[in-house]
């Protein structure tokens, strides 16, 4: 006998139109949002804008305001600080300081093939983790474990 609460996940789940499904799946893939529940994936699924960015063009350079959180959907992007490059990949994404810190960026980030971007800005972020506190908490805990690597990595 199935349980009445797998039942109702599953009509959720069968009721969702597949583009969503397609992101909620690809978003699981990303560390900062690992251990979150489909229902709070499809949450941040909804507030994605999506954007394709051509070879040669720039996302953003240097000084400019940081307010976007970038995950690389497919495609190629490069990063640029004091004359040091980092290329980096589909599912890879940069700009996570964005999402708790208002400040300009540091870097520059130029796509080198045709790269589709999601987009999360940190005002949507922000008003849709005020509603879900339980969102907002795990995926700054998953930030702060990716910083702590990061730095720990640096000594």
């Amino acid at each position: 006998m199935i349980k009445k609460h797998t039942i109702g996940k599953l009509i959720n789940f069968l009721f969702l139109d597949d583009v969503l499904k397609d992101d909620i799946i690809f978003l699981k893939k990303i560390i900062l949002f690992h251990g979150l529940p489909k229902r709070a994936l499809a949450k941040i699924a909804l507030i994605i804008f999506k954007k394709t960015y051509f070879p040669g063009e720039k996302i953003y350079k240097i000084n400019q305001e940081a307010n976007v959180f970038y995950i690389i959907r497919n495609g190629q992007i490069k990063l640029t600080e004091n004359n040091l490059n980092k290329v980096i990949e589909t599912e890879n994404f940069f700009g996570e300081i964005s999402l708790i810190e208002n400040r300009n960026h540091t870097n520059e980030a130029l796509a080198l093939k045709e790269s589709e971007l999601y987009l999360i800005y940190r005002a949507k972020f922000e008003n849709m983790v005020s509603s879900n506190i339980k969102i907002g908490f795990k995926v700054m805990k998953n930030l702060a474990s990716l910083f702590a690597t990061k730095n720990s990595s640096v000594l």
